[in-house]
């Protein structure tokens, strides 16, 4: 199958969750045989290339406005959304507010005839998909498949080493749950814990028990994670997946967490044995899922 996958970044390239996420289903799909190709705002893929290629694969293609999708739908070009947020739909992405406003959000009547055109839209699990649900009930019945971060398994595990206090990943940015997490380090004094990425906010002082550290090596979060019991996560709104939560759970720490956090939606999450099988199996039932979609027997 031709399939053209749509992002903001070259994902092979660069990092990040979304971009990890992203790159592991894409790799997964070359070894399925497919021929798939990267757009990007600066690739040189044109309209003329989509009208060639069998499915779109949005995935939160933020250049790809409006008048973008309009020309593909008249061009009767299929495509899948891919989700890692609630972009396009609501322009707070990740700070979504899932207010009773936001269901007269001028970008609901903008976008939704798009959406409801999609083949498949594709989730990152039960609560994001209930979040978007919440402003656009219309896409109850549009074909969808539920996709956890594709985690890569073998790169987290406890080691057994000695641990204390709590670790919490990108959690002082406000949209993260800074209020939260700090009114929990208050309430709990004698736990120490550990910020990775920075303050943004450095001009906020934390409470004592708090020490802040820079950005950490990917290959150096197993080790890190297992230095310390807890992991500290309190969104204060929908957060589709977190893919940290996972790997912090998967060295073995103790999830302090909300029902804010889109991984502990999965009824699966229940041992750490169940979270290895599903995220390890992520892409190849993403691509069982399009190809489904698609008519395209497995």
């Amino acid at each position: 199958m031709k399939v053209v996958w749509g992002q903001d970044m070259d994902f092979i390239t660069h990092g990040g969750g979304a971009q990890l996420s992203d790159r592991a289903h894409f790799l997964k799909g070359v070894k399925r045989g497919h021929d798939l190709s990267i757009l990007t705002p600066n690739s040189d893929i044109t309209m003329e290339d989509l009208m060639r290629c069998e499915v779109l694969i949005a995935s939160n293609p933020l250049f790809m406005n409006i008048t973008s999708f309009k020309e593909i739908m008249g061009h009767n070009i299929p495509y899948i959304w891919f989700f890692h947020d609630y972009a396009p739909l609501c322009k707070y992405r990740l700070f979504y507010p899932m207010r009773d406003t936001c269901k007269l959000c001028y970008l609901k009547e903008r976008w939704l005839p798009v959406f409801l055109k999609s083949r498949l839209i594709i989730w990152l699990s039960p609560l994001h998909r209930e979040s978007w649900l919440y402003i656009c009930p219309e896409l109850e019945d549009i074909r969808y498949h539920l996709a956890p971060s594709p985690v890569n398994v073998e790169l987290f595990s406890d080691l057994g080493l000695e641990r204390k206090g709590a670790i919490s990943v990108e959690s002082l940015h406000p949209f993260k749950g800074r209020e939260h997490v700090i009114k929990w380090a208050n309430d709990h004094q004698e736990v120490d814990i550990t910020f990775v990425s920075g303050n943004p906010l450095p001009e906020e002082p934390l409470p004592l028990n708090c020490k802040v550290m820079g950005a950490v090596p990917y290959r150096a979060m197993n080790e890190l994670y297992n230095k310390h019991e807890m992991f500290l996560h309190l969104p204060q709104s929908p957060s589709p997946f977190d893919r940290c939560v996972v790997e912090a759970y998967l060295a073995g720490c103790k999830v302090i967490g909300n029902e804010l956090i889109g991984a502990l939606s999965y009824s699966w999450f229940k041992s750490r044995r169940d979270v290895s099988i599903e995220c390890s199996s992520s892409s190849t039932f993403f691509w069982e899922a399009v190809e489904d979609a698609m008519g395209i027997k497995s």
